[in-house]
């Protein structure tokens, strides 16, 4: 890296001087003006045709950390951030700590106060053969407690784990205890109970019955969510639709809800929403009043139905009515989906300009991203948003930068796809020279 060692022994000097007389104004400008300085050649010398990308990617990552480690004027000492980050890119093991094992069947206590809870876990690990005798016992531990509501604070509700598994004699007897339960205090329980039971039924093929007992989930927005599996399983059995009414459709926040189910449930390819279905719904989504809800709405589309429909209703869509770090992860989801499509390379262009706008790089690094759209991204593209990123962390006290490094869980790959190796080693001596210049 560039920075001969009687700079750097001169930085150190000044660095532990400052650390002594933290009043000292003078000594931090003095490291803050040479680490700019070299951050801004490192950064003209990346996106310099033909030059080599590693040196300089090093040189940005060792001065943005720099400035921002020093700010408190003491030394530092690399926490844990800094620490995984450095063996996720030297290629170190990871330290994981490993989950207890699962309780053996047997021992379920018939006493335990969850024991319902724990018939329900155990059905979801059973063989196939013998997971309705335990879905029968489920159902009866929770007729016993009907009217003694308990709520072991980590479950979605009553069924919710059962439901999925259950034949329909097995669902009625689960709908009759809900009914048990309303006359005690389950709360939201019952409401994810419902829902759970209800949204089963829909797909056993009792469409219409699920619908008319909707209204019986006492939550909005749980109601709003299973109302939208529902509708997706009447579509997706090919029975007739049309959208639908009332509030879980006029309602913007209980039509997220109503998408997140329905998406659930229609999921290309094997259940892909009718064109008519998905031009409705993405109309309506464009239509919601608040920005941050609107482009959470689309994203919910996008994530899930991005396969279907002209590529160019998405991307304008994505282009005009949503904003932020939604807009930009929907836009290069859809290059890097739709890749072999005409149009798949401007959409990619556009997120990237929106990614090196100000307001794109308050919103990330965008590493992670460009390494997924990389079939859209050329290298020399995805090293102008590193130059960005990285020196915008170097002026903006407001840029967290280790934080989002170390978030940056395909940092290695990024680095590698853009520099090479030598990029990924260049970043492991960044963060060793920074935290030896700072000790």
């Amino acid at each position: 890296m560039t920075g001969d060692a009687d700079e750097m022994a001169a930085l150190r000097e000044q660095w532990r001087c400052l650390c002594q007389r933290p009043e000292r104004d003078e000594l931090a400008t003095a490291i803050v003006e040479w680490f700019r300085r070299d951050v801004a050649a490192a950064r003209a010398a990346l996106l310099t045709a033909g030059s080599e990308p590693a040196p300089a990617m090093g040189r940005m990552l060792r001065g943005a950390l720099v400035l921002q480690w020093m700010r408190e004027r003491r030394p530092y000492r690399p926490g844990a951030h800094a620490i995984e980050l450095r063996r996720r890119l030297a290629g170190d093991a990871i330290e994981v700590d490993e989950a207890p094992a699962d309780e053996e069947p047997g021992s379920i206590d018939p006493g335990d106060p969850f024991f319902a809870w724990r018939l329900s876990e155990l059905a979801e690990a059973s063989a196939p053969e013998g997971r309705a005798a335990v879905i029968d016992r489920a159902i009866e531990a929770f007729a016993a407690i009907a009217l003694a509501p308990i709520d072991p604070g980590n479950d979605p509700g009553p069924f919710a784990r059962l439901a999925p598994w259950m034949d329909e004699a097995q669902l009625r007897r689960a709908i009759a205890v809900s009914e048990r339960m309303a006359t005690a205090d389950w709360r939201h329980q019952l409401s994810h109970a419902r829902a759970c039971l209800f949204v089963r039924l829909a797909a056993l093929g009792r469409v219409d019955e699920a619908e008319r007992l909707l209204p019986a989930i006492a939550d909005a927005v749980v109601r709003a969510d299973a109302h939208g599996q529902v509708f997706g399983h009447r579509v997706a059995r090919g029975e007739g639709w049309s959208l639908p009414a009332g509030d879980t459709w006029s309602d913007d926040s209980l039509f997220l809800r109503f998408i997140v189910g329905l998406t659930q449930v229609l999921e290309p390819p094997e259940a892909a929403p009718p064109e008519a279905l998905l031009r409705g719904c993405l109309d309506r989504a464009c239509a919601v009043q608040e920005s941050l809800l609107r482009s959470a709405a689309l994203q919910v589309l996008v994530d899930c139905w991005h396969a279907v429909g002209p590529l160019e209703l998405w991307a304008s869509r994505v282009r005009e009515r949503a904003s932020g770090r939604e807009q930009i992860e929907m836009l290069l989801l859809l290059a890097t989906q739709r890749a072999t499509e005409r149009e798949a390379r401007a959409i990619a262009r556009l997120a990237l300009e929106r990614a090196t706008t100000p307001e794109g790089l308050r919103e990330g690094l965008w590493f992670d991203e460009l390494w997924a759209a990389r079939e859209v991204v050329a290298a020399a593209e995805a090293a102008a948003v590193f130059a960005a990123a990285i020196g915008r962390a170097a002026t903006d006290p407001r840029a967290p930068l280790l934080p989002r490094l170390h978030q940056s869980y395909d940092l290695a790959e990024f680095l590698r796809w853009v520099g090479g190796d030598a990029a990924v080693a260049a970043g492991v001596r960044a963060l060793d020279e920074a935290a030896a210049l700072l000790a």
